[in-house]
């Protein structure tokens, strides 16, 4: 087994130049949520290129290769999403340092997909023939409004049987994630009902932010139970045109989380009153739109790939740490199947040129996932 690993070790190695070229060719193509067709054409053909067997699409442009094993062994699906969250204003070139790859998503999960997109290159290299079958999937509207659609519609349309996910993240690697909590998210809009022209309209008849800024005190003051654990953020806040004139819209975008599918229903009802309370009260039009709902789904950490993720980040040296996040695995948990996130390397994420990634724990970063699949 240590001269198989060592023989991993050596070709992931060989490979960096091959992961860092295709993860500045995906960062050439913008993916934004619901305009990835670009980018998928191009794991198209990489996945082609690379020599991955059965090589398709589908409606929501998810871009998968799927590789035959044994016949009595488990299907296994190895997934990361293709999309941004920003547009094309936003700067998407990188810097490639000795050691770090800097610029906007390139760990929010530019990565992970660069890495995906080189294990059918690793795997050749090696002469690799698995004994389980693999799908490996590039998926679309992971952000926002997206609503995970990609993962949503492959899970739901897929004929065959899979027995077990593994989602790619960026980062971090040593964290690992089996667990979903009951979450929706919520857009509200406030809008001014005068039909007067907006430069006439003035402070006394009425201002959009000012209506939101009421709701958000109001929704803050929501009591929130701390067993089970239940959380709100309020993420994002727009409206305005200009200075001089009082704000005929105005939005506020929230998301929730609980530990608790029930009390979920119990906060969309007391968020419904006090945004219809407050527009009523100045006199506003009020749209209330959730969406985004995910019901709480987990593993145990008796569940064999939990444990087989486990032990092998410490074979790597790694103590493993278990953490929440927004990730795709809601939805295969959600249909029985036994999911877990894995982080690929160590950096900073977000959509400015000071994020990055690390490149020299991707070596590990890929080991983990060649050691789960041969395991």
């Amino acid at each position: 087994m240590k001269s198989i690993h060592k023989k991993m070790r050596e070709v992931i190695n060989s490979s960096r130049e091959m992961i860092l070229a295709n993860l500045s060719m995906l960062t050439q193509i913008p993916a934004q949520t619901f305009h990835e067709s670009e980018r998928t054409q191009f794991i198209l053909e990489r996945f082609t290129e690379s020599g991955a067997p059965e090589v398709k699409t589908d409606p929501m442009h998810n871009a998968t290769a799927f590789y035959n094993g044994k016949a009595s062994r488990p299907t296994i699906l190895m997934f990361s999403h293709m999309d941004n969250q920003f547009d094309q204003s936003i700067d998407q070139n990188i810097t490639i340092s000795e050691d770090r790859v800097y610029g906007a998503g390139v760990a929010d999960d530019n990565i992970a997909l660069a890495v995906l997109l080189t294990i059918p290159d690793i795997m050749e290299k090696m002469s690799l023939k698995l004994d389980c079958n693999l799908i490996l999937l590039a998926t679309t509207r992971f952000h926002g409004r997206g609503d995970f659609g990609g993962i949503r519609h492959f899970i739901s349309n897929y004929s065959g049987k899979i027995d077990q996910v593994i989602n790619l993240n960026g980062i971090t690697l040593g964290s690992m994630n089996y667990f979903t909590r009951s979450r929706f998210r919520c857009d509200i809009t406030c809008r001014l009902t005068s039909k007067s022209d907006a430069s006439q309209v003035n402070i006394t008849t009425g201002n959009a932010i000012l209506t939101i800024n009421e709701i958000v005190d109001s929704l803050l003051k929501i009591p929130l139970p701390k067993k089970p654990w239940t959380n709100m953020n309020i993420g994002m806040i727009s409206g305005g045109e200009r200075y001089s004139t009082p704000s005929r819209e105005a939005s506020i975008h929230l998301e929730a989380l609980s530990e608790d599918d029930a009390i979920m229903d119990e906060l969309k009802a007391e968020i419904e009153s006090r945004v219809m309370d407050a527009a009523a009260k100045h006199g506003v039009q009020s749209t209330i739109n959730f969406f985004g709902n995910l019901n709480k789904s987990e593993l145990t950490s008796r569940d064999p790939l939990v444990r087989k993720s486990i032990t092998t980040l410490g074979e790597l040296g790694y103590t493993p740490h278990m953490e929440y996040g927004n990730s795709e695995i809601a939805l295969p948990l959600s249909a029985g199947i036994p999911s877990v996130s894995l982080g690929i390397t160590t950096g900073l994420g977000g959509s400015t040129q000071e994020s990055y990634i690390d490149i020299p724990p991707i070596c590990d970063g890929i080991m983990q996932i060649l050691m789960i699949l041969t395991g």
